[in-house]
């Protein structure tokens, strides 16, 4: 089946202060209440203007500024519950003393000191329990790999150092999932000041587990954790050493981690390296992909660095990657670049360039379309009971619900060379991968032609909405049966007791025939002896010439097979069966109609090669 790519309505979430401030959204709560921090337009947290950089909440519609004193060092809000209490830190960098961190906890309206915890402490996310993951920086270091301590620390509480494994020596927590019992983050192997190797690793209620790193690189750290324990976050190779220039030889790729291995999860489409930042309990993944290698900042360049045009925030879901920014149904004037959070609503906030000036994001998923329900496949004629076999160009119908916005039949404007269409109003049939001649598409109800089938074993038949649109979707499939023949009449009427007028014309003068009344507005007459009769029918099989599936029939065409005709049990005289010129899929008998028939309605049986049509096909006679 196909699957519906996923699409989202994009909403602006503003600024603070000046309007042209520029803003980035790093979390979002469970229910939606959303953190963050604004720069002055360009800047960002390494352009170090502690006086212009401000932290947000986003609640009710609303952006209200944290409140943080502007002589502290710049704020990175990097966690909001439910209930709105927000965490984060702020953040120093000098080439002489390296990071300068303090953590920050605003409650109830403004900031406090976050007692229980060491000083020199960032923190990474927070659980509605007021759990958050946290890196204790011990000494100046210029990344979180070096001279630091993993922690999880709760609210008003109390600091966990977590234990790290298989001779680690320093490690760095960097998410916690939304229930609070996991973290993710790394364990390191640092050497002074040289980081000798770092794998991704878990902690859950504070006992380690170490993941497996992806290969083709010399480092992995996992930055994002679900409830289930899968984390995400990127693989790379980089010498921390080189901060200006950035190493030259730098690669970074997103990944995911689990107890069953790495998976590197690859770029969007021209870009050279990307990082995962978070995944929900659905097991969707955002992040960003960048055109450019990666340099120190790595996957904390969602916090570190404005927005610009090299970065494409990704989601990722059902072993996809999609770029953000093309699956906006409104998103006129946007390139995403960060998406830096997902909830289990599956509400994406990050940052964007709205026109050219960044903006923080809020995207919320459009309610995926229900696909289409294939209920039944049977011969066109309706036939009770009905016919549920298909033979090549033969007419059948399809029932069953959301197949089309709209009905409408083939017209001229349609047909190409005077064959029909395979995708009518956004809707397409497929027969065991071929897309089929379509003559009528509704809501619940479709006309096709069957294209080349063999005579024997089965098809799968689907219905695909908005075909070769975005967000295409297919229906569960329907195996129906393929026989050499499926003759069967047309009628003019459907009656409930299962007597059906043929659809019949005098061949000479064309007047329609049928019991007097049989539609309102319309004459009929009955048929009389002696009288040429034009009867309409489908699934008679192959034809000499061969009938071009789906194009309308240039001339006569003869039914290969053999056939006899009775009506009312008497053997009438056929003058010819075959294709009826000018249409696609519709045969034709002409009969003369046998002497010393009852008045009244009669049977009428066709048998095409030992196959008759249904019983319950009737002409009237006088």
């Amino acid at each position: 089946m196909l699957l519906a790519q996923p699409m989202y309505t994009i909403q602006d979430l503003g600024t603070l202060a000046a309007p042209n401030l520029s803003c980035t959204a790093t979390a979002i709560s469970p229910q939606g209440n959303i953190t963050g921090f604004c720069n002055p337009p360009g800047e960002s947290i390494f352009s170090l203007s502690p006086a212009t950089t401000r932290g947000f909440i986003y609640t009710n519609g609303k952006m209200t500024d944290l409140g943080n004193p502007p002589s502290q060092a710049p704020i990175v809000p990097t966690g909001v519950n439910d209930s709105g209490v927000v965490v984060g830190a702020y953040v120093g960098i000098s080439l002489l003393t390296g990071l300068s961190v303090q953590p920050f906890l605003c409650q109830n309206g403004a900031i406090q000191a976050f007692s229980g915890i060491p000083t020199n402490t960032v923190l990474f996310g927070l659980s509605n329990s007021g759990e958050s993951a946290a890196t204790q920086v011990t000494s100046g270091g210029t990344n979180f790999f070096t001279h630091s301590t993993p922690l999880q620390v709760t609210t008003g509480g109390t600091a966990t150092n977590l234990t790290l494994t298989g001779g680690a020596n320093q490690g760095a927590a960097f998410g916690i999932s939304a229930g609070g019992d996991w973290v993710a983050g790394a364990s390191a192997t640092v050497s002074g000041d040289n980081l000798e190797s770092a794998d991704p690793i878990l902690w859950k209620n504070g006992s380690a587990q170490v993941l497996t790193a992806a290969s083709g690189f010399k480092y992995s750290s996992a930055v994002g954790v679900n409830d289930s324990g899968a984390a995400v976050g990127m693989a790379f190779t980089y010498n921390l050493d080189d901060v200006f220039p950035p190493d030259p030889n730098g690669a970074g790729m997103a990944a995911m981690f689990s107890q069953s291995g790495p998976t590197v999860l690859g770029a969007l489409g021209g870009d050279v390296s990307s990082a995962a930042i978070a995944i929900n309990n659905s097991g969707d993944i955002v992040g960003f992909s960048n055109s450019s290698m990666p340099d120190l900042t790595l996957f904390e360049a969602r916090y570190l660095e404005a927005c610009a045009s090299n970065f494409h925030a990704f989601l990722y879901t059902n072993g996809k990657m999609y770029n953000l920014t093309q699956q906006v149904t409104n998103g006129s004037g946007w390139q995403l670049c960060f998406a830096n959070a997902i909830n289990d609503a599956g509400q994406i906030v990050g940052a964007g360039l709205i026109n050219g000036a960044q903006h923080a994001f809020l995207l919320t998923p459009v309610a995926a379309p229900t696909p289409p329900q294939l209920n039944s496949v049977v011969g066109a004629g309706l036939s009770v009971p009905p016919v549920k076999n298909l033979s090549a160009n033969g007419l059948f119908t399809l029932f069953g619900t959301g197949f089309a916005a709209s009905g409408p039949g083939v017209g001229a404007s349609n047909l190409v060379n005077n064959t029909l269409p395979t995708n009518l109003a956004n809707t397409c049939v497929e027969g065991g991968g071929t897309r089929w001649p379509l003559i009528y598409v509704s809501a619940t109800q479709i006309n096709a032609v069957a294209d080349p089938l063999s005579t024997s074993g089965s098809v799968p038949i689907t219905v695909i909405s908005n075909c070769d649109q975005t967000g295409q979707l297919a229906s569960s499939a329907v195996n129906v049966n393929a026989a050499a023949e499926t003759p069967q009449f047309l009628f003019d009427v459907q009656n409930p007791s299962g007597q059906n007028e043929v659809v019949a014309v005098d061949a000479l003068t064309g007047a329609k025939i049928g019991p007097p009344g049989l539609i309102a507005g319309e004459t009929f007459a009955p048929a009389k002896a002696g009288e040429i009769l034009t009867v309409y029918c489908v699934g008679l099989g192959a034809t000499s010439p061969a009938a071009a599936v789906g194009s309308l029939a240039p001339g006569a065409a003869n039914v290969t097979a053999p056939y006899t005709l009775t009506v009312g049990g008497k053997k009438a005289a056929v003058s010819y069966a075959g294709l009826t010129p000018t249409y696609a899929g519709l045969y034709q008998i002409n009969l003369t109609v046998p002497a010393g028939l009852a008045a009244g309605n009669q049977p009428i049986v066709l048998t095409v090669n030992g196959v008759e049509t249904p019983t319950g096909a009737f002409l009237a006679v006088q």
